[in-house]
């Protein structure tokens, strides 16, 4: 098998990480993205609901309902 076959893409925690950081534009602060007991949880802070929002839009566009948990704060 050759190296290429064996590379493995980004995990479901990384992709959801990535596309919260695109989404936001780097609004959110402190941002964690851990896989807890079969669900992906999203924290972090943010400075309004607008951008919690995306936030939200950009976690399940990649995760079911039943696999997510968000814990964002708007400061």
């Amino acid at each position: 098998m050759s190296a290429e076959a064996l590379t493995v893409g980004p995990s479901l925690v990384e992709r959801v990480e990535c596309k919260v950081r695109q989404l936001t534009h780097g609004r959110i602060r402190n941002l964690v993205v851990e896989e807890v007991q079969g669900q992906v949880v999203v924290s972090g802070q943010v400075p309004s609901r607008h951008a919690k929002q995306l936030a939200l839009q950009g976690a399940l566009e990649l995760l079911s309902g039943d696999r997510f948990a968000e814990r964002i704060t708007v400061v």
